[in-house]
C-alpha cells in the first residue's frame, strides 16, 4: 500500500522530464555553512556561496552543515543539516516554477508570493506552500509541516489539507496524518537554529557575481543509492545520467546486486543480443540472388 501511495504522490507531482531545463538557473547560493556537497551530473562538487544551481541537481548538507538558496523573486530556502535535496525543475521564463522532491532532511522556506509556484515531494507527503513562509521536516519514519505564514497545501494520501498560518500537520509511516493549531515544543527544539529568525537577505552580494563549483570525483554508488532506490518517477530519468558509470565495475556490481531495486538498469546491465547487421543481411540478399542468377543462365 505505502509503495503504491508513493508511486501515485511522484507521478502525480513529476509528470515531466528531470532534466528538461537543466541549462537554466535556478537559484544562488548566498549562504553556507559546514560542508555541502552538490551532485551535478555523474560527479560530486563542493558547493560555494554564489554558485547557480540549475535543475537536475543534488544537494546534501552534512551533519553540520547549513545551506541557503535565495531566488530572483526574493523568496529563500533555508537547507538544515543532513538535508537531501533533489532539484527537479527550473523556473521558466517570469514564471516560477521550482519543484523539489526530499529525501530527508529540514527546510524553510520564506518569501513566497501569491502566483510564486513551489512544490516539494517527499516519502511521506507533498507540500505546496501558496504563500507566507513553511517549514518542513522529514525522517525516515515522521515528517512534519508548520505553516509559519500565510497558507500551504498538505497532500498525504488523502483530501488535500490546507494549513493557515502558524497550524501544524505532522505524520508518520502507515498513519493518517493530524493537524494542530500550533507546532509541537519537540518539534521547535529539534529545529536548526538558523530557522527560529528570519532568513537574512544576501542575494545582493551575489547578483553579478557567478561562482563555479569545485570538481571532488565522480559519484560512488553509495553516493546516489538513495536515489537510485527512490519512487519510480524520480529514479528512472537518473538511468541516461549514470549510465557511463555502469562500466565501473564496483558500480556496476552493486548495480545487479540491487536490481531489483532499480529494474530500468536491466537493459543496461543486460543489454539484448543485436540483430545482424542491415549491411550483412544485404549481401547475403544479393549473393542469394546471384547464385539463382547464375543457374538460371546455365540451364539448357
Amino acid at each position: 500500500m505505502r509503495v503504491m501511495l508513493l508511486r501515485k504522490l511522484a507521478l502525480a507531482l513529476f509528470a515531466f522530464p528531470l532534466l528538461g531545463a537543466a541549462a537554466e538557473p535556478v537559484a544562488t547560493i548566498t549562504l553556507l555553512e559546514g560542508e555541502t556537497v552538490l551532485v551535478r551530473g555523474a560527479a560530486r562538487y563542493a558547493l560555494a556561496e554564489g554558485v547557480r544551481l540549475r535543475a537536475g541537481d543534488i544537494i546534501e548538507v552534512a551533519e553540520n552543515g547549513l545551506a541557503q538558496l535565495e531566488y530572483a523573486d526574493g523568496a529563500a530556502l533555508a537547507l538544515g543539516p543532513r538535508t537531501r535535496l533533489l532539484m527537479v525543475s527550473a523556473p521558466r521564463g517570469k514564471a516560477a516554477q521550482s519543484e523539489y522532491y526530499v529525501i530527508q532532511g529540514a527546510l524553510k522556506l520564506t518569501g513566497v508570493n501569491a502566483g510564486t509556484r513551489f512544490r516539494f515531494a517527499t516519502p511521506l507527503f507533498n507540500v505546496q506552500p501558496v504563500e507566507g513562509a513553511v517549514v518542513l521536516v522529514v525522517t525516515g519514519s515522521e515528517g512534519s509541516v508548520f505553516a509559519e505564514s500565510g497558507e500551504t497545501r498538505v497532500a498525504a494520501g488523502s483530501a488535500p489539507l490546507r494549513l493557515k498560518t502558524s497550524d501544524f500537520c505532522t505524520r508518520r509511516n502507515g498513519q493518517k496524518a493530524s493537524v494542530a493549531l500550533l507546532p509541537s515544543k519537540e518539534f521547535i527544539a529539534a529545529l536548526p537554529t538558523h530557522f527560529l529568525d528570519p532568513l537574512p537577505s544576501r542575494m545582493a552580494l551575489y547578483k553579478e557575481r557567478q561562482v563555479e563549483p569545485r570538481r571532488l570525483q565522480e559519484v560512488s554508488y553509495a553516493g546516489v543509492e538513495a536515489w537510485l532506490k527512490a519512487p519510480p518517477a524520480i529514479r528512472r530519468p537518473l538511468v541516461a545520467r549514470f549510465e557511463p558509470l555502469a562500466s565501473d565495475g564496483a558500480f556496476r556490481a552493486n548495480l545487479v546486486a540491487n536490481l531489483k531495486y532499480h529494474p530500468e538498469w536491466k537493459p543496461v546491465l543486460y543489454p539484448p543480443a543485436k540483430e545482424a547487421a542491415p549491411q550483412a543481411e544485404a549481401d547475403k540478399s544479393f549473393a542469394r540472388s546471384y547464385s539463382l542468377e547464375v543457374r538460371t543462365v546455365a540451364s539448357p
